[in-house]
């Protein structure tokens, strides 16, 4: 029993998966746009809930883009492998496959430590101190 694959279809999966979130526009926008709610101290504590979501939903963009990436990858290398081997293709795809999780584990991670920081007006910025 043989299985049919169609590497064009692969590689074009691969292709159009890695670019999902090439168009980081939106995130870069809101990257920029801390929020400034007053100095009064339940504005400074709603200032760092809103920032800390903000930070929140650039960060999850930032993973997708980072997962995407390593499938587009993943999948290209799988049509490569595909084109290039004939009875072992089952153990080539387990190669291609076994890494790609750690590897995004890593590079979200490694994204992750890079731009984690405190949000402003949480947990020991200046805005903590601030009093009515």
């Amino acid at each position: 029993m043989s299985t049919k694959f169609d590497v064009e279809a692969i590689a074009n999966a691969g292709q159009h998966i890695g670019r999902l979130m090439d168009d980081m526009s939106a995130f870069e926008a809101l990257k920029q746009n801390r929020p400034y709610t007053g100095t009064f101290k339940p504005a400074a504590w709603l200032e760092g809930v809103v920032d800390n979501r903000r930070q929140a939903v650039v960060g999850h963009a930032e993973h997708l883009k980072i997962a995407f990436g390593e499938m587009g990858t993943k999948l290209k290398d799988i049509s490569e492998r595909f084109k290039n081997t004939d009875g072992q293709n089952a153990e080539e795809i387990k190669k291609v496959i076994a890494g790609i999780e750690g590897a995004v584990v890593q590079a979200v991670d490694t994204y992750d430590t890079n731009t984690e920081k405190p949000a402003h007006g949480c947990n020991g910025s200046s805005n903590d101190a601030v009093t009515t």
